[in-house]
């Protein structure tokens, strides 16, 4: 991803920026980690491991990353996993920065596309 974050300022105002998306959104949280795995911020409706989540973030995105440079298909757009009690969305944020949030059972996955597009808008603004 060319456009840059700044990582300080999401690292310590991070939260109260998924907390608005999240709520917004109907969500049950987010997550922004760093490419080794720990979070740098989050915000869950619910109890939640975010260092769990935060790890597991940062690995999904860097099995992907890895799969699409090995078979030249670019980089990543959003990988958006559906189970049976939710589905988990995972973005690229360019600069060695993974996100990823959770929506319930039923969640409209175009909506949550759009507002994936218009959230990391908002985060490479922050």
């Amino acid at each position: 991803m060319s456009v840059s974050v700044d990582v300080s300022k999401l690292t310590a105002e991070g939260t109260q920026l998924l907390q608005g998306f999240v709520e917004k959104m109907g969500l049950e949280g987010a997550v922004i980690a760093t490419a080794e795995g720990l979070e740098m911020a989050s915000y869950f409706t619910s109890d939640k491991d975010a260092d769990l989540i935060a790890a597991d973030t940062a690995s999904m995105l860097s099995v992907l990353s890895s799969a699409l440079e090995n078979t030249d298909k670019g980089a990543l757009n959003e990988l958006i996993i559906t189970a049976e009690g939710g589905s988990i969305a995972v973005k690229d944020l360019g600069d060695d920065i993974a996100f990823a949030c959770l929506a319930p059972k039923g969640y409209k996955m175009g909506g949550l596309i759009v507002a994936l597009k218009q959230f990391m808008k908002e985060i490479h603004s922050f």
